[in-house]
């Protein structure tokens, strides 16, 4: 009983030891990051719970809804830019103590969020047929008539999505995780009961999906302007104020948002081009990439979410100019994030026939969706981290631009381009696409790790 008890008190000391520093302390990272680890996991169960609830209805409905949920999180993740941007700013606000900047960033960054979702929705409503016709038009007649009701479901629910993305992009900046965890808590949960309800219960499919997001996004919205009203004494706006544009601080805040927005275009634009290739392979295909990328995401909540919390632990580091802190918990955050990868890679793997009776795949797939599974395993814990984790880093210190052209290249040259070749063209299919994908997170990761390691990334001032 010492024994182990000693075992735990050296671990909880070499932990405080890699998570401290000079100004951060240990005990304030993991009160920032728990809670966005836990946050992490109901947004990547979104896609879990929609893959998993819908398999009842067919692969139609399964390749449909993957299908749309790539596209999906290609326009989402434009006005999530927003609120990553405000989150940068409002952490190198707080840790200058610049309040009046605080309050600013806040306001824009909330309105900013919503004019760039309200548009993308207008937009993609005129045009989400001629889109998914353009992107999936080899996917079969049902797979394409699912796709269309669920695409239009998703594109009205994105005004009332980016007052959340705001709200959580705030009070991440200034450490109130645990608020914005509250709020997603909240927002998932009506989600998950309803798809009980509209899904499981009134048998609804597609619809069921689509009433259940546009009821939560709405309770998530209004709770979202309960929040910062909670926090008034931190953002100083009342809600009136969000209704009083500033068209300065608006610019300022998506101008700061672009690199980001582009970075993230990109790489779901690569994934889109990726998914079209797909399609052309057939239902079956598109079954098995969707249920094995959602089983792929489970392994990556946490390191994810390290990439979350980083952003505003360096962005305050950054701006109270404490670079020794920086660097030590980027390191820190990077080495912990390859070992949670291969750490849970190695516990769900027995749970994979428990999995394949939730989604309920056609039999003759689960073992082509295994293939894929063991594929991720094998580069997760070399690369996935020092891919997807450092660069939030570099983006929290204003280094933005070169993340998104970084990525730009990789994406464009390894995953699209080497993946066409090796997938298609050479006809290894699928398990050919992922793997050129886990080589691409190495290329990238290179790059990145060649830049933190030089001076130039955190140079430029917001």
């Amino acid at each position: 009983m010492e024994k182990v008890q000693q075992v735990r008190k050296n671990l909880y000391q070499k932990l405080q030891n890699r998570f401290s520093g000079d100004q951060v302390q240990f005990k304030d990272v993991m009160t920032l990051l728990f809670p966005v680890i836990i946050d992490q996991f109901f947004l990547v169960s979104f896609n879990f719970i929609n893959t998993a609830m819908i398999s009842s209805s067919g692969t139609a409905a399964i390749s449909a809804v993957n299908m749309v949920g790539t596209l999906n999180v290609f326009l989402v993740q434009i006005f999530q830019a927003v609120g990553l941007g405000g989150t940068v700013l409002i952490a190198q606000a707080f840790g200058a103590k610049n309040y009046q900047r605080i309050t600013t960033s806040n306001r824009g960054t909330v309105q900013g969020a919503v004019l760039v979702a309200t548009t993308l929705s207008i937009a993609f409503l005129f045009l989400h047929q001629q889109v998914i016709q353009l992107l999936f038009g080899g996917a079969e007649q049902a797979v394409l008539e699912n796709a269309e009701v669920y695409m239009t479901g998703i594109l009205l629910s994105y005004p009332l999505q980016a007052i959340v993305e705001g709200t959580n992009g705030s009070l991440r900046g200034v450490g109130r995780t645990r608020s914005s965890l509250k709020l997603s808590l909240l927002m998932n949960s009506f989600y998950i009961l309803f798809n009980f309800v509209f899904v499981l219960g009134f048998k609804m499919g597609i619809i069921g999906l689509v009433i259940s997001l546009n009821i939560s996004r709405l309770i998530g919205a209004i709770f979202g302007f309960v929040m910062l009203y909670l926090h008034r004494e931190i953002f100083r706006n009342k809600i009136v104020d969000f209704f009083r544009v500033n068209l300065r601080q608006l610019f300022h805040v998506l101008t700061v948002s672009i690199p980001f927005a582009m970075e993230s275009m990109f790489f779901s634009g690569g994934k889109i081009i990726i998914q079209t290739i797909i399609v052309s392979l057939g239902t079956n295909v598109i079954a098995t990439n969707a249920i094995a990328s959602s089983w792929v995401q489970l392994s990556e909540i946490i390191p994810t979410a390290m990439g979350s919390a980083l952003v505003p632990i360096v962005g305050q580091c950054i701006g109270a100019k404490n670079l020794k802190d920086a660097r030590k918990l980027t390191k820190s955050f990077v080495a912990a994030g390859s070992i949670c990868l291969v750490t849970v890679d190695l516990l769900l793997l027995p749970l994979f026939p428990l999995g394949m009776k939730l989604f309920n795949p056609p039999a003759e797939i689960i073992p082509d969706i295994f293939q894929i599974i063991l594929i991720v395993m094998v580069f997760h814990g070399i690369t996935w981290s020092v891919s997807f984790v450092l660069p939030a880093a570099l983006r929290a210190a204003g280094d933005s631009v070169f993340t998104t052209v970084t990525a730009l290249l990789s994406m464009w040259i390894f995953r699209v381009g080497l993946g066409y070749l090796v997938g298609l063209v050479l006809g290894y299919g699928l398990p050919g696409i992922f793997f050129v994908m886990a080589v691409e997170w190495g290329v990238r990761g290179s790059v990145f790790y060649w830049r933190f390691r030089g001076d130039k990334w955190y140079q430029r001032e917001l």
